[in-house]
């Protein structure tokens, strides 16, 4: 359905061009722009005023949906001989990138809601395509990260993720301070995370006073190596786990063997690991009184249990 015909609409948001036709497909809008004839024509290299032109092209490009309908816009792009640069470049475009096929409003409604939906969401939204939703993420993350100024980290947060299935592993450091996330890698061993020391550098490293971790070795050895000031703090988590599994779960087995002379007291201990290992405070009322009836009668798991 054609909305216009023999007229020309000027609007804000398509700066420097005039709207020629406008036109409903099916769930479509269909918009014919033109150059704006009393617009300056501005060269993309080097801003200066280009008033030759070599070559009209047309591009295509999506823009925010008006109305429910999908915008298409049909531009007719100048590729400007500039006297100034001696280059042909395409026209600058106050709303439209170089070389993009999204403009600049609709890339910025990208942005904004990929930091508050998933990106399927965002796809339903506004129609575009996964990866380009994906590159339009990703491209304004840099620029965020570029804007930051260097980081100055006094405490860190070292800690790995499972990256895939199979035991694949990646590395995430935080400042603590700022909570800022300074470097990602993959791997966890002490060859995967010496990069980042070499990048922080000696002077950097020097200022470091603590980090955060889990209780991994390679992580401990090379914060030890590159930052001789700071202090390892491991976190309350691993710690408790560790003295679950390598010393309340030994005194266990070692108590069981003890009694295998004793078999129904044998039997008891060996079945109270899960009800050992749990906290205190989450123990069912259940197990509760043989909890502390085992306790009361095994000294060795009564002084593990309270450590």
């Amino acid at each position: 359905t054609a909305l216009m015909a023999n007229h020309s609409l000027s609007l804000p948001f398509w700066e420097g061009f005039l709207v020629s036709s406008m036109d409903v497909e099916g769930n479509q809008l269909q918009v014919r722009l033109i150059a704006d004839p009393q617009f300056p024509l501005i060269c993309s290299n080097c801003r200066a005023h280009a008033p030759l032109i070599h070559e009209t092209v047309w591009r295509t490009v999506r823009d925010l949906p008006m109305a429910g309908l999908s915008v298409f816009l049909s531009v007719a792009v100048h590729r400007l001989r500039c006297t100034s640069c001696r280059r042909c470049c395409t026209q600058q475009i106050s709303w439209l990138d170089r070389h993009s096929r999204v403009s600049r409003r609709l890339a910025e409604f990208v942005a904004h809601w990929c930091g508050k939906l998933p990106i399927a969401h965002v796809c339903e939204l506004t129609g575009l395509h996964w990866g380009t939703i994906h590159q339009i993420h990703r491209q304004d993350l840099e620029r965020k990260v570029a804007a930051l100024p260097p980081p100055q980290p006094t405490r860190l947060v070292m800690d790995e993720f499972a990256l895939f299935k199979g035991h694949r592993y990646a590395t995430v450091v935080l400042d603590a301070d700022t909570r800022r996330v300074i470097w990602v890698c993959e791997g966890r061993s002490r060859e995967a995370i010496r990069p980042f020391f070499a990048w922080l550098g000696k002077e950097r490293c020097r200022n470091v006073l603590a980090v955060a971790m889990d209780m991994n070795t390679a992580f401990d050895l090379e914060v030890k190596y590159h930052c001789r000031k700071a202090k390892v703090v491991y976190d309350l988590f691993h710690v408790i786990a560790k003295y679950g599994r390598e010393v309340i779960d030994r005194v266990r087995v070692d108590e069981a063997n003890r009694l295998r002379h004793d078999k129904p007291a044998r039997q008891y201990v060996k079945r109270a690991r899960w009800m050992l290992l749990r906290n205190p405070a989450n123990v069912p009322s259940d197990q509760a009184p043989k909890l502390a009836e085992l306790l009361e009668a095994n000294q060795a798991l009564m002084t593990v249990y309270v450590m």
